[in-house]
């Protein structure tokens, strides 16, 4: 990365020079880190500063020979605070930096302060940056469950010593030449923090990264790695940023907003993201339990995650229409039942009016009642209707089985998700 390329941070102008001169002037390189030196200068009597690997907000990182033990190292010069209580707090979080061990980090090895400035020696890690590895193509679900639980682990051991990154993102990310991803600047938003740097030099994270604790200005811990880890496997995944907002006023902007998951990746990949991202920080879960999620089999999609997609809308339309169906059933079997009953008492009352006329009609016993006029029978009951089951209760409904209600939740997180796409 060049000084300056990176536009998301907090200070106006990380490229500003000790000697005044602006980023446009010709002047050499090695004047930002002026009184400590540049390049060909030795720090500590021990390492040689060789070039620049790259700068930021407040440090530049070097490229150095250790003179005694004849091999490579990373130096990172630190510009000068204002905190007078600082060499003391630096040593003891270097300190701190140089006890970690673990295979995903890049282990510090020494440090000290010199005229004022002070500086941490490191591993060299010879390869490219997260961050230019995503410039070539984005990553696979699986590469990037890789990732995850590789950089996953990393937090959970630093988090088990009680430190706190603050600045989880690509560019902070070495790919060494093994493959394996090994996580860098560990610590030192928490180190320079602690020495009361605090003023425009101090890089607080990066906008884009920043979880939405950090941008209210509230205490920020652990969780806050795991926010940007999420939103870091996203990018990987994407191509490019979640969000591309560089200032505050676009941070603030989504801090009770779920960033969108593509709604094709499997789990348990998807659901971990979304958790990871979760803007309630209280409902994220350790960067342990992400390591445990993101190491189990993952299942994988069907071949046409959007034809899956079709086929479920359809089964819920089917469902819909099979419920209305039920519904208009009902209606209208309770419909027929009224007019059912009402039938026969209509026709007993006209079965009574017209039995006096039929006995008149018929011959008396002693002759006399014959008249010559035919009355037609009229029908006393209206034939048997064949039986019909009405229900006349509400069946019983079967218990939901466990975990119906998380599926029908992430199905529909799933829909707002795609459609979210598109908006």
């Amino acid at each position: 990365m060049q000084p300056g390329s990176d536009p998301t941070r907090r200070i106006p102008d990380p490229t500003r020079r000790f000697d005044g001169a602006g980023p446009g002037s010709n002047g050499p390189a090695t004047e930002r880190i002026a009184p400590a030196g540049g390049p060909g200068a030795v720090l500590g009597g021990r390492y040689r500063l060789e070039g620049l690997l790259g700068a930021g907000g407040m440090a530049d990182v070097f490229r150095a020979e250790d003179l005694r033990l004849h091999r490579p190292v990373a130096v990172k010069v630190f510009r000068p605070g204002t905190d007078p209580d600082g060499e003391r707090r630096f040593a003891e979080e270097a300190r701190t930096l140089a006890g970690l061990r673990h295979p995903g980090l890049v282990a510090v090895h020494d440090y000290a302060v010199e005229h004022g400035r002070a500086y941490l020696v490191m591993e060299l890690v010879d390869g490219p940056t997260l961050a230019q590895e995503l410039t070539r193509e984005p990553y696979d679900a699986e590469s990037a469950a890789r990732v995850g639980l590789e950089l996953a682990q990393v937090l959970a051991y630093v988090h088990g010593e009680g430190v706190v990154h603050r600045d989880v993102k690509p560019s902070n990310v070495l790919v060494d030449h093994d493959g394996r991803m090994r996580l860098a600047d560990f610590g030192i938003a928490r180190l320079v923090g602690n020495s009361g740097m605090t003023s425009a030099d101090l890089d607080v994270g990066t906008v884009a990264y920043l979880a939405p604790e950090q941008v209210r200005g509230e205490p920020v811990g652990p969780p806050a790695d795991v926010y940007a880890l999420g939103l870091l496997l996203l990018e990987a995944i994407r191509g490019r940023r979640v969000y591309d907002g560089d200032d505050w006023a676009a941070a603030e902007q989504r801090l009770d907003r779920r960033p969108p998951i593509p709604a094709d990746l499997p789990e348990p990949l998807r659901g971990t993201l979304r958790a990871m991202t979760d803007p309630d920080l209280r409902r994220r879960p350790d960067a342990r339990q992400v390591a445990a999620r993101l190491s189990a089999p993952a299942v994988e999609p069907e071949p046409e995650p959007e034809r899956r997609g079709s086929r479920g809308l359809l089964i819920g339309l089917g469902l819909l229409a099979v419920l209305a169906v039920v519904v208009f059933a009902l209606t209208r079997g309770g419909d027929e039942q009224t007019d059912v009953s009402a039938q026969p008492a209509t026709s007993t009352v006209e079965t009574t009016e017209a039995a006096p006329t039929e006995d008149a009609a018929e011959p008396t016993a002693d002759g006399g009642g014959g008249s010559g006029i035919s009355i037609p029978d009229i029908p006393t009951a209206i034939p048997d209707l064949p039986d019909i089951d009405i229900p006349t209760a509400i069946p019983d409904i079967p218990e939901v089985p466990e975990g119906a209600v998380d599926d029908a939740r992430n199905a529909w997180e799933r829909f707002t998700d795609w459609l979210g796409q598109f908006f």
